[in-house]
């Protein structure tokens, strides 16, 4: 298994935790940027709540690379989709840069767990 695949791995899945775990239960600070950018509580919630299961989907994937692939590949979705909010409430590069940067990373983890199967991310039927 390739280091780099389970440096990046954990460290997306500490990310997703950290920043997921306040979304599900609507903490202050959090509730400020999500008016800021228009997500509503319900909204912030189910996204914090897929970052917490993409925490658990990392770690897992660990084990299991097909899982990485498919659960990075989400999380860069979703971290497009924030993009389009921070462009949507007009903020600056600079606001968008760590949804850029983990998108990166995600991607980063797609190409590196595909490696870890040797590019074969189906088992042998």
């Amino acid at each position: 298994m390739h280091s780099a695949f389970i440096v990046l791995s954990v460290l997306l899945a500490v990310e997703m935790a950290v920043t997921g775990a306040p979304k599900v239960f609507q903490l202050s600070v959090v509730r400020a940027s999500a008016e800021h950018l228009g997500v509503s509580v319900a909204l912030d919630r189910m996204i914090g709540l897929a970052q917490v299961s993409a925490a658990v989907g990392l770690l897992l994937g660990i084990t299991f690379p097909a899982l990485s692939v498919v659960t990075a590949a989400a999380v860069c979705l979703l971290m497009c989709g924030a993009v389009g909010y921070h462009v949507k409430a007009r903020d600056n590069v600079v606001a968008m840069l760590p949804a850029v940067l983990t998108a990166a990373a995600c991607a980063a983890v797609v190409v590196l767990a595909a490696g870890a199967t040797g590019g074969s991310l189906l088992p042998n039927l």
